[in-house]
């Protein structure tokens, strides 16, 4: 395969029609990591590639070898505020895990499986799991549906009995539960409506006891956090001190906090002051971007690199090929393991000697081929909001490139939340359109995370407004200065309503637009979406009745008319956060008003598709797409009807 130092020899094609290796569907995801045996055993869950999404848990043993523990008929997926996360721990060598279809607790010994909690057709669900050392029960986070959801901390018993015993039901969201090394306290996280986890959360303690054999607990204390402090992903340093992160200085920082009420002498104490963020937005429950290590020390992903503070609050950055680390860690020890990816490597499991310095692979998904990887050129670009920043992507292939002077179309990608950020790792389908000719651009727009508690609350109520505008800003830059010749607008969920205003923007310097279960009407969503978004549009918009209007003028449904631009919608038929009757909506007002478009909906697919199959038709209509908005005919995709195009049906 041609190197890099070969573009000279390379041939010259039009972008668009590179043919490329390159596919996108075997990406795999991760929902947690687990360090046990001193660091001799880490296990962790991954969805199978090829698999219609299945996620199961793995273990790595001392002498290398890596097996399946979960049998094939599970699913270790949970379905605890539809976006999920760690649904599994393991005790001991016994693995606990919650099985998608039913989303009971199962223990699995071997490949056996044993149900721990009462099949309730999917009305109880259970996330985070934690080991309740030497007493047959673990802590989890249960969600029931009833004639409301309600969630609660709750034990489980291990024996089979099927006992569910409730802990705390006292709050609207409970996460993190985290036990003391002594098994006699427990610190965990609430909140309540309208605040999201990353507006503002309580870190709570409290003492555990069991009363006839069921444990309890008692004299519950609010020991950090507040509505304007998010805190994170508590951990027990010792027996009476937590370790959290905490964004009461602007950024998601480090502190040791007293297990008890703060007093004159018992306020939290900074580990590791620093202008950048030590924790990420809770999309997932299980996140954790900190974990104790021996020694008194603590492992934390800062800028995407893994530290290590010690007690002192010296702090020392490993050396490795890693850039990016994912918010799965776990320790034991001395050892720390975790996800790990950088621009040019996919994520991959990782072991890391925190006192020698060394570190390991364990396992790893097929990995790209650097010579079809393209490299990032970041940098912030002005806006009316401020500044944001810009990852580019530019045409990679060792065997094309452009004519002379030519500049590339180019895709937008706008991502989800709103609150989350463009991942700063390799991910497959930037270079499934960047080594067929296409630049790939990403905005990390206003209120996106990664840049502190002021960036991220500046959306407060601009939603639909600063984040298009930012977009915009970015895509004239980029014609402007020449680096693209025409570019189109892609996103998802939040990203989708983004690029559907965008479009509809008095002149949008956008060809078309791409949206993935986007949002189309804003009182429909606060109406019919997840328990847990229902109401995060009072801070991104404003409350409801007292904001219709807002929510009105920010709703694409309401801007169709002036939206000219071909548009394609792609969407999950079983979408829990944006009901598939939103694209439905926006595919007949597009109809009524003759503007090019196709809505492509794919059955049992919920609001992130799982299927490689999906993901691949997903990404070719895609491809497809954009050649007609741009002008070249992809080898081996076929052409995709949009209505209102003259021949087309």
């Amino acid at each position: 395969m041609p190197s890099r130092s070969a573009d000279a020899a390379a041939s010259v094609l039009p972008p668009g029609v590179w043919p490329s290796p390159v596919t996108a569907a075997d990406k795999v995801a991760y929902a947690g990591v687990a360090v046990r045996d001193g660091g001799d055993t880490v296990w962790w869950a991954q969805t199978t590639p090829g698999s219609t999404g299945r996620m199961s848990v793995f273990r790595h043993d001392r002498g290398g070898s890596v097996r399946e523990v979960l049998p094939r008929r599970l699913d270790a997926r949970t379905r605890v505020h539809e976006y999920g996360g760690q649904g599994w721990t393991v005790v001991g060598q016994t693995l606990v895990t919650s099985d998608f279809a039913d989303q009971r607790l199962y223990r699995v010994d071997g490949g056996t499986a044993l149900p721990l909690t009462p099949d309730t057709g999917l009305a109880d669900r259970y996330a985070q799991p934690t080991e309740l050392p030497g007493t047959g029960w673990v802590v989890c986070v249960a969600e029931r549906h009833r004639a409301t959801v309600r969630h609660a901390l709750v034990a489980v018993a291990l024996d089979g009995s099927g006992a569910v015993v409730d802990l705390w039901t006292g709050s609207d969201f409970v996460a993190a539960p985290a036990i003391s090394p002594d098994g006699r306290s427990i610190a965990f996280l609430t909140w309540e409506h309208p605040l999201m986890p990353w507006d503002g959360t309580l870190l709570r303690t409290a003492a555990l006891t069991f009363d006839q054999g069921r444990p309890a607990i008692h004299d519950v204390t609010v020991v950090l956090g507040g509505p304007e402090e998010s805190v994170l992903a508590p951990s027990w340093m010792d027996d009476r001190t937590v370790c959290a992160a905490t964004d009461r200085t602007g950024w998601w920082n480090l502190v040791a906090v007293p297990a008890a009420h703060p007093s004159a002498d018992g306020e939290p104490a900074p580990m590791w002051p620093v202008a950048q963020e030590c924790g990420v937005p809770l999309w997932q429950l299980g996140f954790r971007s900190h974990v104790p290590v021996s020694g008194g020390r603590t492992a934390v992903v800062s800028g995407g690199r893994l530290v290590v503070l010690d007690p002192d609050g010296t702090a020392a950055a490993f050396e490795c090929p890693f850039t990016g680390w994912l918010p799965w860690l776990d320790a034991e020890g001395d050892v720390v393991a975790g996800v790990a990816a950088a621009d040019d490597r996919a994520p991959a499991i990782v072991k890391v000697d925190t006192v020698t310095g060394a570190w390991t692979v364990l396992a790893e998904p097929p990995q790209p081929d650097p010579v079809w990887t393209p490299r990032p050129h970041r940098r912030t670009v002005p806006t009316p909001t401020g500044e944001v920043p810009v990852h580019f992507y530019p045409p990679t292939s060792p065997l094309y490139r452009l004519p002379e002077g030519a500049a590339p179309p180019a895709i937008m990608w706008a991502h989800g939340g709103p609150t989350a950020s463009f991942p700063q790792h390799h991910q497959p389908e930037v270079a499934y359109f960047t080594s067929r000719g296409l630049a790939f651009v990403a905005v990390d727009y206003t209120g996106s995370s990664g840049r502190g508690r002021r960036h991220r609350t500046a959306l407060r109520g601009q939603w639909g407004v600063a984040d298009v505008t930012d977009c915009i800003a970015v895509a004239r830059d980029l014609l402007e200065r020449g680096r693209v010749s025409r570019i189109a607008i892609r996103g998802i969920s939040a990203g989708g309503l983004t690029a559907l205003l965008a479009l509809a923007r008095p002149g949008s310097p956008f060809a078309g637009g791409v949206s993935y279960a986007g949002v189309a009407d804003l009182s429909h969503f606060a109406r019919h979406t997840h328990e847990f978004e229902s109401r995060y549009l009072d801070g991104l918009i404003g409350p409801l009745p007292e904001a219709q209007a807002t929510y009105d003028d920010r709703s694409p449904l309401s801007h169709i008319d002036a939206v000219t631009r071909p548009v394609l919608l792609l969407h999950g038929e079983r979408d829990p956060v944006v009901p598939l009757e939103q694209a439905q909506a926006l595919a007949q007002a597009l109809t009524a008003g003759q503007v090019p478009h196709a809505l492509l909906v794919f059955a049992d697919e919920g609001h992130v598709f799982g299927k490689s199959e999906t993901i691949a038709a997903a990404l070719e209509a895609e491809l497809g797409f954009y050649g007609q908005l741009f002008g070249f005919d992809p080898p081996g995709v076929a052409r995709l009807p949009l209505t209102g195009v003259a021949g087309d049906p």
